[in-house]
């Protein structure tokens, strides 16, 4: 009888020693592969398109949309009333293209809260509308150079076309705004 518990205590000692190193070794993968699990691998791609610059180019939109739309309450002048109104479809469509590119993208562009820097004393004056007609035209040129940015550093085709087709549209706005200006 003592000859067979001794081969069942070295049968359950061998059995413990199994299951002890089958649950260790578990252990051990275990921690592996949480660890694998949260380590984060460094990407390489580089944005198509550089948010700081949507979002820059969305509030200046709004800016010269406001800006004609305050310019065009102020003027008495037909040939001004009708280039103003046309800035600010312009700059509408401009908008509504932003809008779609930046959906279709999947880009959210914030809700703005912004300022006009719009000192009220010149308003005040003799010709407010050509001191506003002046903060219009130098948005239009922010904006231009904007678009220069984004037709530059954009990998995203769809933006490239967007910039260079609002870029041509903002050229003619200044140059009509500079014509008015001069006159």
């Amino acid at each position: 009888m003592k000859k067979l518990c001794i081969p069942r205590f070295i049968i359950y000692n061998l059995l413990l020693f199994i299951v002890n190193i089958g649950a260790i070794s578990c252990i051990n993968k275990g921690k592996e592969n949480n660890d694998t699990i949260f380590k984060i691998e460094p990407t390489t791609a580089d944005a198509t398109i550089d948010f700081n610059l949507i979002d820059c180019l969305n509030e200046s939109n709004k800016k010269a949309i406001s800006l004609a739309t305050i310019t065009f309450s102020q003027t008495k002048d037909v040939k001004t009333l009708e280039l103003l109104l046309k800035i600010k479809k312009d700059h509408q469509k401009i908008d509504s293209e932003l809008q779609k590119l930046t959906e279709s993208n999947l880009i959210i562009v914030p809700k703005l809260v912004y300022d006009l820097n719009i000192n009220t004393d010149s308003l005040k004056g003799k010709t407010p509308n050509l001191y506003l007609l002046k903060i219009l035209e130098s948005e239009i040129k922010n904006q231009t150079i904007l678009f220069d940015k984004i037709e530059n550093t954009s990998q995203n085709i769809d933006f490239k076309i967007f910039a260079k087709k609002s870029k041509k549209t903002l050229q003619s706005n200044k140059i009509a705004l500079e014509n008015t200006l001069s006159t």
